[in-house]
């Protein structure tokens, strides 16, 4: 399929191109039907408009919606622990979903009957995904939603998903040419990794390969990596963000000039602490209120930063566009596309007496996250307990760590739980 074929056309044109009027419509009658629905149905929602002093009839702008409070993810953790699964914002009974995963956090994420739940088919359609397209879906299909999510909207768009998940590069090099693959939905420092397993094995991922076009999500998107995975493939390599609670919430077009924000919620740019809302170009944390009635969040802010732009784009999309993902707000990091938690790391680290502090470094190397544990002892560690407590870790926040046993008062009293030392272009 040529570039221009793949560059081509809308997903649902109409909503994709509407005038800022006619989006401002659309979003304020979408508020109203979600005040109504969510405040009769969601126990949470309830509690919170009823805390504000507020009824779902005044929510009548997207002004009004600043008299609701924002519901933090470390809120959202708690609410579900204090009343399980779902911490009331669910808005159907459990038995009427179509799947329930679980998140770090550990947070519930639950997932609709309805068609095109997640909202990603905008997305891949913006990046080029096509009818007929061979694809890799190399995000995870066990416990959290990634994997299915995705497969749901490349379905949705008739293409043919290869669930591989992520690891064995070389099976995955081995896929890829004997099945086609055309596309690839996962990591871009995974399908740089894949390149560089296909080059350990004397071919040239772009002339022994098809692959054209590629959708990644769940870490920061540098230019640098991004011309490295494009030139060896010599392929188009679009992003997507969006989080498990909410699906897709925005994505990049053929310009990559920012991603353009999802019609399926209202997003806005708050200043962390007043929570005043910035304008275009001023760096604020994405808050989101869901236009989702099985699971209606309401100003639900996502810890990560960035910022927005209304500048007209050259694809003819209107909504307007995040320009990058700039970090996030709180301790809860985000590790080779995994949240890590500092309560899920101390929950784990409990469970060893012998160590006395601990620390998570987190850097970058090689377009690559890695993650060191730094412990501090109050007893000298036994045969076996490196490897013991390794697995804890995997298994307690899905992602296997780097250990280093340090030398007592190497961590500061009052030292941070994660230190992020990357830093992006």
């Amino acid at each position: 399929m040529t570039q221009e074929e793949r560059n081509s056309g809308y997903y649902h044109e109409e909503r994709e191109t509407a005038s800022e009027e006619a989006w401002r419509a659309y979003h304020e009658r979408r508020l109203r039907g979600l005040a109504e629905h969510a405040y009769q149905f969601a126990p949470a929602v309830t509690a919170l408009f009823d805390r504000a002093g507020v009824k779902p009839h005044e929510i009548d702008s997207l002004e009004a919606l600043q008299k609701l409070p924002v519901t933090t993810k470390t809120d959202l953790a708690r609410l579900q622990a204090e009343n399980p699964p779902f911490g009331g914002f669910l808005a159907v009974p459990v038995n009427q979903l179509k799947r329930i995963f679980m998140s770090p956090g550990p947070i519930y994420d639950p997932q609709g009957k309805s068609n095109g739940f997640w909202g990603w088919s905008e997305g891949f359609y913006a990046a080029g995904f096509r009818a007929g397209d061979v694809v890799i879906n190399t995000f995870g299909y066990q416990m959290t939603p990634a994997g299915l999510m995705f497969e749901e909207s490349l379905l949705d768009l008739n293409c043919c998903v290869i669930p591989t998940g992520v690891g064995n590069t070389e099976t995955q090099v081995k896929i890829m040419k004997d099945l086609g693959v055309t596309g690839f939905v996962g990591m871009a420092s995974f399908l740089r990794k894949i390149g560089q397993t296909a080059r350990a094995e004397g071919l040239d991922p772009r002339r022994d390969l098809s692959l054209e076009i590629g959708y990644v999500a769940a870490e920061i998107l540098t230019d640098s990596l991004r011309n490295e995975v494009q030139d060896m493939f010599g392929m188009q390599l679009h992003q997507g963000y969006g989080t498990a609670d909410c699906g897709c919430l925005a994505y990049e077009c053929r310009e990559a000039a920012g991603m353009h924000f999802t019609a399926n919620a209202y997003i806005e740019i708050l200043d962390p602490r007043t929570r005043e809302v910035m304008g275009p170009g001023e760096p604020g944390e994405v808050v989101v209120t869901l236009f989702n009635t099985t699971y209606p969040l309401i100003r639900f802010a996502t810890g990560d930063l960035s910022a927005y732009t209304i500048e007209p784009c050259a694809c003819g999309r209107t909504a307007p566009r995040l320009t990058r993902i700039m970090g996030r707000v709180d301790q809860v990091t985000k590790v080779k596309g995994m949240f890590v938690h500092p309560q899920q790391a101390q929950g784990v680290i409990a469970k060893f007496p012998g160590v006395a502090k601990f620390q998570i470094v987190v850097t970058r190397e090689n377009e690559v996250d890695r993650m060191l544990f730094k412990l501090e002892m109050a007893e000298t560690p036994g045969a076996g307990f490196i490897e013991e407590i390794s697995q804890a870790i995997q298994d307690g926040i899905k992602l296997r760590p780097e250990l280093e046993i340090v030398a007592p008062g190497t961590i500061g009293e009052g030292a941070e739980l994660i230190v992020d030392e990357r830093t992006w272009e």
